[in-house]
């Protein structure tokens, strides 16, 4: 062999051994096992093919090259199920044993040849030369073995073909399905031209082979975001990490997390999971959202608040990406908001909303009719604080504003207290009847036995019925409730009087 065809070899050869200095990069993902075994192959068969061009013993010469057949059928049954694991297609066992069965009827008839005839139509004889055994007819057993073998690569190739026609049909992603048609190709024309019109020394099956597996390699390499991580050592990660993450491939498939993630949300990664199956998992353990705009008016205590965001992995040559999804755990920042929001719209002595709250909510009712607002204002406030002090005047606001909670319980009101001793109840769907309901439970649970507990109250009430603005309905309220307020004059003299005698004693 001249010097040109050895440096084609040793180029080709070095093409072929490159996947075994990353072997490790195949154990990321068990559909890529058969792809460690393939190169593993192909590496004995550059190996094969060296010692043929160096050997000069024609006996070890004769039997190596009749070593050739059953090992390209080992590394198209290779091919074939590194495919379909990769299409995560199964092959049944039964076809598995037959291809293992295959293989030890072949080896047989190789190695017996020289009695058979079924491989190759020539007989071991002293000084046989690699050119005598190439050339020599072939037997029934190598035309078996050739169909058979183009056979499992049509259906491989045509498989991931397939699956690559459809990826850039879908995602317009057309460079890998280019590179692997214009691979097959390649290795069909060496092969074409290697029976028909040129006898190559270089085995063309050879070539094509490493040609084709490369292809594959490639696009496996440069699509497949667990095998950059791998071989780039996570230094993606490393240089966008602020605090937990997750990984998915271009059809949205979990390829990895963050420790913390997975610990946090029992995520398990041996499991093929998607990114929306994922968050449907943790719904029930964490409120995630990208935006605060999405995130409901109540807080939740029992909920984790994960903060997402989405950056692409834009990879070479492909129009599609990955995703790499940063979480920042809120939950405190969520709660200190809630808290913030709380102190702003609640009255902190009696845990009702406070004005803040109506004047927010007042122009959501601009536009309804039906609603109606009941004001209340109770009896002697001032009274209780000036004969028992501040500590009693808070008591009685804080004891009516329970008896608002519990008529309001189950029900569509909303207490506030507007500001000293005033407080005014929503109704959203009132009814002079609802209403009459309302003030009768409110005076039936404001009584005891003990005048001073009982907790006097003048109202008004008014209902929206056509659509007037919120300022005139709870104007009228106030009109009837300070008609009230004077008609209760009495009622609080006696209050007064009790007082004193209580602060007598």
């Amino acid at each position: 062999m001249d010097i040109s065809l050895w440096l084609i070899f040793i180029v080709i050869a070095i093409i072929s051994l490159l996947p075994l200095t990353r072997l490790d990069l195949f154990s990321v993902s068990k559909k890529y096992t058969y792809f460690k075994y393939l190169s593993i192959f192909l590496f004995i068969w550059t190996l094969v093919i060296f010692l043929s061009f160096v050997i000069s013993n024609s006996l070890v010469l004769y039997f190596l090259l009749l070593t050739t057949y059953p090992l390209v059928f080992v590394l198209t049954t290779t091919v074939f199920l590194a495919i379909m694991s990769y299409l995560e297609k199964q092959v049944s066992r039964i076809f598995k044993y037959f291809l293992i069965g295959f293989l030890f009827v072949e080896l047989f008839i190789a190695y017996t040849n020289h009695f058979n005839g079924l491989m190759l139509d020539i007989p071991y004889q002293s000084g046989l030369t690699i050119e005598e055994i190439n050339s020599a007819n072939p037997g029934i057993i190598f035309y078996v073995h050739t169909i058979f073998c183009y056979l499992l690569l049509v259906i491989s190739m045509g498989l991931i073909s397939f699956r690559m026609y459809k990826r850039m049909i879908v995602n317009e992603d057309f460079i890998p399905f280019i590179v692997l048609i214009t691979g097959i190709i390649f290795g069909i024309v060496v092969n074409i031209l290697h029976v028909f019109f040129f006898n190559f020394v270089l085995d063309p099956t050879y070539l094509a082979f490493v040609i084709v597996t490369s292809v594959l390699y490639f696009i496996f390499y440069i699509r497949d975001i667990r095998l950059i991580l791998k071989m780039n050592n996570y230094q993606f990660i490393l240089d966008n990490l602020r605090e937990m993450y997750l990984i998915t491939d271009q059809n949205d498939r979990i390829l990895d997390a963050s420790t913390t993630l997975v610990e946090k949300i029992s995520l398990d990664l041996d499991k093929d999971l998607k990114f929306s199956e994922f968050i449907k998992k943790i719904e029930n353990q964490a409120i995630i959202y990208e935006t605060g705009k999405e995130l409901e008016s109540d807080y939740n205590p029992k909920k984790m608040y994960l903060h997402m965001q989405k950056k692409p992995i834009n990879l070479p040559f492909l129009k599609y990406s990955g995703h790499f999804y940063l979480f920042y755990d809120e939950t405190k920042i969520q709660k200190y908001i809630n808290d913030i929001n709380y102190a702003r719209n609640h009255d902190l002595m009696t845990d009702l909303y406070n004005r803040n709250y109506f004047e927010d909510i007042r122009n959501d009712y601009e536009d309804k009719e039906n609603y109606g607002f009941i004001m209340f204002d109770l009896d002697g406030l001032k009274l209780f604080n000036d004969y028992l002090g501040h500590r009693a005047g808070d008591k009685l606001l804080f004891r009516f504003a329970e008896k608002l909670k519990l008529v309001s319980r189950d029900k569509d009101y909303i207490p506030i207290r507007m500001g000293g001793d005033e407080f005014l109840l929503i109704i959203k769907e009132a009814s002079e009847m609802i209403i009459k309901d309302i003030i009768d439970r409110l005076k039936e649970i404001t009584k005891s036995k003990d005048k001073l507990k009982t907790i006097g109250f003048s109202y008004g009430y008014s209902i929206n019925k056509q659509k007037k603005s919120t300022s005139v309905v709870l104007s009228k309220a106030d009109e009837l409730l300070y008609e009230m307020k004077k008609d209760r004059e009495a009622e609080k003299d006696k209050l007064e009087k009790l007082l004193q005698k209580r602060t007598d004693k």
